[in-house]
């Protein structure tokens, strides 16, 4: 299994094909390296549409320009289902409401259990 390091996180794609990223401890995301995380997703998955767990439990912080960078039409149309590990489970309900009533397109949830969130991306496989 081919696993690339950035300065903010690693990421690869399991047996399954589901992209996972895991963000380091205590990292701030900023512009570049949200364009750098975006260009070794688009490398791991050939620039074709994934399912993507995103792993959130070690305090990661994303600074604006780069919330705005991975919320742009280019980067959504590489993810077909996005579920985000997160701690706390008061989040994860306060976050999975909020995205009720986002425009996104891409379908996303989030989880405190990493087997629910294999389990409800695999409901997107082809």
């Amino acid at each position: 299994m081919k696993s690339i390091k950035t300065r903010t996180g690693e990421f690869f794609v399991d047996k399954d094909n589901i992209l996972h990223v895991v963000m380091f401890a205590n990292v701030v995301v900023d512009y570049e390296d949200a364009v750098d995380n975006f260009l070794v997703m688009k490398n791991l998955t050939n620039n074709q549409p994934c399912i993507k767990l995103v792993n959130l439990v070690n305090n990661t912080t994303f600074e604006s320009k780069a919330k705005t960078y991975i919320k742009n039409k280019e980067v959504q149309s590489l993810t077909i289902a996005r579920a985000v590990l997160t701690t706390n489970n008061v989040k994860k309900i306060s976050l999975n409401f909020f995205l009720k009533f986002s425009s996104g397109k891409v379908r996303a949830k989030f989880f405190t259990d990493y087997n629910e969130a294999i389990d409800w991306l695999k409901l997107f496989m082809k």
